[in-house]
């Protein structure tokens, strides 16, 4: 429970996040911002007091966590008498506040105490704890003792009852100088609690300065060297110190005394507070600006966007600034700036799942997000209902993130689906390290920038396929030495395959497959000759051109894929001869050449074409709008019986002659033979029906004679589901 004792146990006011000493992420940079969300309906302090929330911190200035306080206490008491109302520390093994709990302490009974007798038996959860206050006495706060006490500090806040949020800022105290302040809520009591250093005015003047009149307060006052405003160390250490001096402030203050003003800050102050400042933030300003500073210095492209209130920049920037509930790193900060500022500019509050998003925890953990050495890896949120755009600060990732993965499967449902009607952002091409990304059907419009590849040089797998891509390939692709998988198909580009497409020695998946569009647009997708650099992708496994425009013969360095196994170039304008050089891939295994404008015989050599499962080069047979082209033509070359693994033979639609050939029924595996709308002649082969797997035979609109039938050996195939022949020819189990 958050009250330290049983006296008050029906209070209702519960944290609901984790203290600002939270683990979470490192402590590297402490933040002196104290607020935290709570849920509050009453405070139940007596009569005439209100309830406060006091938070202890091992921070000031550049002071990093972990030295101060130990054998360090705060005393808060009445000024005009000796009541304590808490006497306490700040435990960092436990990120808890110690505190005495003898029944006088924190619970709003004051009474007279022996200070001998006080023991630190109690501990808060976190590094805040409940008091109550009389709302007309004056109070001192006091650090005191232990070796670091100009690293404590302390803050003293309203609570609002209704909200349980702070209502605003009552004192701030810190151990350095004195270590002591005084405070109250009512105008007759003095209010020094305002988290500057207090220093007894020296009652000689310094014999190491000669001053012109008698000072208030000096850069080294002899008492106190150790909290020397100047920040420089008073004496010359005995060993190289392990920190700054404890005195030097972050930023410049904006209500300091005039001693701070000279003293030179990291970062420039900003000139303004935006709107986002909550309204229990009398003390926000330095946070405000140290943290916009610290986004700036990150990212200064991002001002404007900073200073529009509703950009998702600026959201991000007012979530980040509201979580003071931990110690951030700078470079933590600004990565879950990234992270918020992705969520407000892809609708977060509208994605499926989001399990961690915008919560205390680490964001490593986040839903999608993974981490090295907890640097954001790999954003992974497919198929998630994203919507929107993707912020350009996700560039500032370069050095860590390689796997963005935001696509869309195929079979995705259409309400889960991520849609970015957006040209692929420049952004992307910024992360140096990037080795995978997937924006595979999401809605992307326009053209790739041009020089958009020129720093991907480790990306390996790139899917854009199924948008609404339009334009050419940039020539800036030759970048891509580590690149493995292209798949560009199913948009909307055009022009040529550039000669640049050879530098990609490492590419096995090469897919710019259905980029022709049939209707107003003109588009006709890829166009011209393939570029004979494409026989350098010796790596190239698989290679699918299918619906474009390609034109000219097929390139004789195609035979240099010595490791493609798929070969996709349906529906082309390829025309004359097939490479005989095609014959040397033994281990392709799909060759679709159908649907294309050649005038080509089979060549013998393709029956080397030992791993080959599929064969298509239908309809090539053209004579319309003027153009003409023979299709396959000339006979069957036997060699086609070597084929052992092939399982689907198409070339229907052609202009095939001679007879029909035996060795077909060499191929066991066969099972679809297509040779109808040929000038192919009879008999049908007995030895087709050792094609014991063959579920489809199509032989009609040939030159077959009537007097030769079906034989019924294929008729009695055990797979056989559709046989064909003309109708005068006689067939048990045909369809004519």
């Amino acid at each position: 429970p958050p009250w330290p004792n049983n006296n008050y146990n029906n209070a209702s006011v519960y944290p609901v996040q984790v203290s600002p000493t939270s683990t979470d992420n490192p402590v590297e940079s402490p933040s002196l911002s104290p607020s935290m969300i709570y849920q509050a309906a009453s405070g139940s302090c007596p009569p005439e007091q209100t309830l406060h929330r006091l938070w202890l911190y091992d921070s000031y200035g550049d002071a990093q966590y972990g030295d101060g306080w130990g054998t360090t206490t705060l005393q808060i008491r009445e000024t005009s008498s000796t009541d304590v109302i808490f006497e306490g520390t700040l435990d960092a093994k436990l990120g808890a506040i110690r505190h005495a709990v003898d029944g006088s302490m924190v619970d709003g009974h004051i009474k007279h105490h022996n200070d001998q007798q006080r023991r630190l038996e109690g501990t808060s959860e976190g590094n805040a704890i409940y008091v109550c206050l009389n709302e007309n006495v004056c109070y001192t706060g006091e650090i005191s003792g232990g070796t670091f006490r100009e690293e404590c500090s302390w803050e003293l806040t309203k609570v609002a009852l209704e909200t349980g949020g702070n209502a605003g800022l009552v004192a701030k105290g810190v151990g350095g100088g004195l270590g002591k302040c005084e405070f109250g809520m009512s105008d007759g009591c003095n209010h020094t609690c305002d988290g500057t250093v207090k220093t007894n005015s020296p009652t000689t003047t310094p014999k190491t300065l000669k001053p012109s009149t008698s000072p208030t307060i000096t850069l080294q006052p002899s008492t106190s060297p150790t909290s020397s405003l100047s920040g420089e160390p008073s004496g010359e250490p005995s060993v190289e110190p392990t920190r700054e001096p404890t005195g030097k402030p972050t930023e410049k203050p904006t209500e300091f005394p005039t001693i701070f003003k000279t003293i030179k800050t990291k970062r420039p102050t900003m000139p303004h507070v935006p709107d986002v400042l909550p309204q229990d933030m009398v003390y926000g300003v330095d946070e405000l600006n140290r943290i916009k500073n610290i986004l700036l210095t990150a990212s200064s492209a991002s001002a404007s966007a900073l200073a529009d209130t509703s950009s998702p920049q600026s959201q991000a920037f007012a979530w980040i600034y509201n979580q003071r509930h931990k110690i951030l790193s700078d470079r933590i900060l600004v990565q879950r700036w990234v992270l918020a500022s992705f969520y407000f500019g892809t609708n977060g509050d509208n994605w499926v799942v989001r399990d961690g998003w915008l919560t205390s925890q680490n964001e490593c953990s986040w839903y999608g997000i993974s981490c090295i050495n907890g640097a954001v890896s790999k954003l992974e949120l497919e198929q998630n209902r994203l919507t929107g755009f993707l912020v350009p600060e996700i560039a500032l990732w370069k050095e860590d993130l390689y796997v963005v993965s935001l696509g869309n499967d195929y079979d995705a449902l259409s309400d889960e689906k991520n849609i970015f009607v957006m040209p692929l952002p420049s952004a992307l091409g910024e992360l140096t390290h990037l080795k995978f990304l997937n924006l595979e059907h999401v809605g992307l419009i326009s053209s790739i920038p041009e020089n958009f590849f020129l720093n991907l040089s480790h990306l390996q797998s790139l899917y854009l396929n199924n948008n609404a891509i339009t334009g050419g390939l940039p020539k800036s692709i030759k970048h891509l030495s580590s690149l493995e998988l292209l798949w560009l198909g199913s948009n909307n580009m055009d022009g040529p395959i550039v000669s640049e497409i050879g530098h990609l020695t490492s590419l096995k998946d090469l897919s710019l497959e259905n980029n022709f569009r049939e209707d107003s647009s003109g588009n006709r997708g890829f166009i011209t000759a393939l570029p004979s650099e494409i026989g350098s992708l010796t790596n190239l496994e698989i290679l699918s051109l299918a619906n474009n425009a390609l034109s000219g013969q097929l390139p004789l360095q195609m035979g240099d894929l010595i490791s493609l196994r798929q070969l996709h170039l349906r529906s082309n304008f390829f025309e004359k001869q097939l490479p005989t050089a095609l014959g040397k891939l033994e281990l392709l295994e799909e060759l679709d050449v159908s649907h294309n404008w050649l005038s080509s015989t089979i060549p013998p050599e393709y029956g080397n074409l030992i791993s080959l499962t599929s064969l298509s080069l239908e309809s090539n047979y053209k004579d319309q709008n003027g153009y003409f082209s023979w299709g396959i033509n000339g006979k069957l070359p036997r060699e086609l019986g070597k084929l052992k693994n092939l399982r689907h033979l198409r070339v229907n639609d052609n202009y095939l002659t001679g007879t029909l050939i035996s060795e077909l029924g060499q191929l066991s595996l066969l099972e679809t033979l297509h040779l109808q709308n040929n000038f192919l002649e009879g008999p049908i082969p007995d030895a087709y029906s050792n094609c014991v797997m063959l579920k489809e035979v199509l032989l009609e609109d040939n030159s077959i004679d009537s007097q030769f039938g079906m034989p019924e050996g294929i008729c009695r195939l055990p797979e056989l589901d559709l046989a064909r022949v003309d109708c005068s020819l006689s067939c048990t189990c045909c369809q004519c």
